[in-house]
């Protein structure tokens, strides 16, 4: 495989029309713009003594930054913070619960389906969209409505669905106000993340050493606590941005499981791409796990390389590999000579569900 693209980005564009490398550095701005529109957008303030619980309707892009918040506020929320991932709702869901309901376009049909079960069940409900079905709705029924305007793909557009969802978290009174370490660590950002930028070359650039790593392998990436999260979110942005296999597993669950599987096929392993996401910030039995952990997939001669960066907090750490990952996922798609924005199979699967 011809690397030598990685270090002339002035090639970028041929394969890049739509331009997800400048989505994918806009994430600091992203959030800064996300955390103004929500501290600017009216709330009832009644809302978070009427709940005892909040679940978050999503799919895909618009999913996972519920699932980053529950995984950064799991310890320290004042309630549950749950994702729902599909249709309907969860039995539980009842008038003290609050869904709210994220989908970029407004009109995914999962998402759609959970909201209105949230309207029949008498449910506490608010949305966040840049617009669609879900906001005429929202506005309809005369329910809290957070909507944002940026031009991207789903998945491009995380700054804004992760910072939207922490914000009415905290306007709520759900959990401690954020404002002071969300601004260090997007300063923070600003930091870690020049090493990564396209005019960096390949043998200083380890989002681009990664990228040639993962390129002719299949990535695992392992996390744990707030990095479960952002092992799912670097999987999925290998699947759509590079056009890849990637999977992912978290500690300490895959170690009642995936461990005992390490051996076979033989054919395939020297071929897995093992991703350790490591954290000072982990539970120091977790710690344990991934040394632990990384003892045995070296018994099998499986590849594998631990990943970190440095920071003060859980949730610059947390940002600052999220965009490590994305840049990952861009360099891998140059490497293999696509096109990063396109989901073609996800807008056939659409066109055929349509057809029913």
């Amino acid at each position: 495989m011809k690397t030598t693209i990685l270090d002339t980005p002035e090639q970028f564009a041929t394969l890049d029309p739509e331009n997800m490398l400048a989505r994918i550095a806009e994430f600091p701005q992203q959030i800064l713009s996300a955390w103004n529109v929500v501290q600017n957008t009216a709330l009832p303030s009644a809302l978070g003594e009427q709940v005892d619980a909040v679940l978050v309707l999503g799919m895909g892009g618009s999913a996972i930054g519920g699932d980053l918040v529950a995984g950064l506020v799991q310890e320290t929320g004042r309630v549950p913070v749950l994702v729902h991932r599909g249709y309907g709702l969860p039995g539980w869901v009842n008038e003290r619960t609050l869904v709210i309901a994220s989908s970029y376009s407004g009109n995914t049909e999962e998402t759609l389906s959970g909201w209105r079960a949230a309207a029949e069940r008498g449910a506490q409900r608010l949305a966040i969209t840049t617009g669609g079905q879900l906001a005429r709705e929202a506005n309809e029924a005369r329910v809290p409505l957070v909507s944002f305007a940026y031009a991207a793909q789903p998945r491009a557009a995380l700054g804004y669905s992760f910072t939207l969802l922490l914000g009415v978290l905290s306007r709520l009174g759900f959990i401690a106000d954020p404002t002071e370490t969300l601004m260090a660590a997007v300063r923070h950002l600003e930091d870690v993340g020049s090493g990564w930028q396209p005019d960096v070359p390949t043998e200083e650039n380890s989002a681009k050493q990664l990228a040639v790593w993962y390129a002719e392998g299949l990535p695992v990436i392992f996390g744990a606590e707030h990095l479960g999260a952002v092992a799912r979110r670097w999987t999925t942005q290998i699947n759509e941005n590079s056009k890849a296999w990637a999977v992912w597993n978290e500690i300490p669950e895959l170690n009642h499981n995936v461990v005992v599987g390490l051996p076979y096929p033989k054919t395939l392993l020297p071929h897995l791409r093992i991703t350790n996401l490591r954290s000072p910030f982990y539970h120091p039995r977790n710690t344990r796990r991934f040394e632990i952990t990384r003892e045995l997939v070296e018994r099998e001669g499986i590849p594998q390389r631990d990943v970190h960066v440095s920071a003060e907090t859980p949730l610059a750490e947390m940002l600052a590999l999220i965009w490590l990952g994305d840049y990952v996922s861009y360099y891998q798609a140059m490497l293999n000579g696509v096109d990063p924005t396109p989901v073609e199979a996800i807008a056939y699967l659409k066109g055929e569900l349509a057809k029913a």
